[in-house]
């Protein structure tokens, strides 16, 4: 079962589990109301009937013991509630429910990082073999260049190994991570590919969940930009919007038309949906947008 289900049917079950105990509720008012209006109706006919039939006064004991039992009724309808009744049970499951979410979603915490962290190590071979031949490729023609290749390589390693041992980051350092990146990718496709990183100048510290840009950007250049004869850009931003905090990946390449994502429901786009739900407990968005020429991710996150 995927997050998002997972949460779906937390919030479905509390709905089925209010309306049930709201239709008790319900009846258990009604069958109060039903008792008090007989009350009212049949006991001042038998002290009637009593009164006119003269004799021995027997409708007393009719009247104090349906008394005592409406009385009974009524409290534990309505005294009830925070006694024992409907209000301390409906706390209760409240939190019964609480706990049982929050084991779910940090369960489902830790599967997504492991799943993070299997991701990273099935595309990290690749793009390390890549990065390795293109610096033995530059040594002998261009030292400079493969010196500056391995400098930004390692500091890339290094942030992303930190990166993926952590439960979470900041946008600092998620866009650290993004520089050593683009940095590589630039040296191997030169002046094809430019880039913009622009975070808003109190958002560096402010926590953000690791690698959650990285292969959004990692997407943008190979299925836009590399296969675009002159390349392209690709600007990466953090921007506040009231209590929110505002990502966007944005590139103008060829966009999603000729790869699995062209409907913004690909597998990449569905496992970050699906991240973004566990990580932010549902209150985080993702907006995919066509543009002319290429395509822009945007993420919105609580600060």
């Amino acid at each position: 079962m995927s997050a998002v289900d997972s949460i779906s049917s937390i919030q479905t079950m509390r709905h089925e589990e209010a309306l049930r105990r709201a239709r008790k509720r319900v009846k258990d008012i009604r069958s109060f109301y039903v008792s008090a209006t007989m009350y009212c109706v049949i006991i001042p006919s038998l002290w009637t009937i009593n009164l006119i039939g003269g004799g021995k006064i027997w409708a007393h004991w009719a009247t104090i013991g349906w008394g005592i039992g409406l009385t009974a009724h009524g409290l534990s309808v309505f005294a009830g509630r925070s006694f024992f009744g409907s209000e301390w049970e409906e706390k209760k499951v409240e939190e019964i429910m609480t706990r049982e979410k929050l084991k779910v979603v940090s369960s489902e915490k830790q599967l997504m990082q492991a799943q993070m962290r299997m991701l990273q190590a099935q595309i990290e071979p690749h793009f390390l073999f890549n990065t390795l031949a293109t610096i033995q490729s530059l040594i002998g023609r261009s030292p400079e260049k493969a010196n500056l290749m391995m400098d930004n390589f390692i500091a890339y390693l290094r942030q992303s190994l930190s990166a993926s041992r952590a439960q979470e980051g900041t946008v600092k350092q998620e866009f650290d991570l993004l520089r050593h990146y683009l940095e590589l990718l630039k040296i191997r496709m030169g002046d094809r590919l430019q880039f913009e990183l622009d975070v808003a100048d109190d958002l560096g510290s402010a926590p953000l969940a690791p690698m959650l840009l990285q292969p959004i950007v990692e997407n943008a250049i190979k299925h836009g930009l590399e296969p675009k004869v002159e390349g392209g850009m690709v600007r990466v931003s953090a921007q506040r919007d009231g209590a929110r905090m505002v990502l966007s990946v944005a590139d103008n390449g060829l966009g999603f038309s000729d790869h699995a994502d062209s409907s913004g429901e690909g597998v990449g786009l569905t496992n970050l949906r699906e991240r973004l739900a566990v990580l932010y407990d549902g209150q985080a968005t993702l907006t995919v947008a066509e543009a002319n020429p290429g395509t822009e991710i945007t993420i919105g996150v609580p600060r």
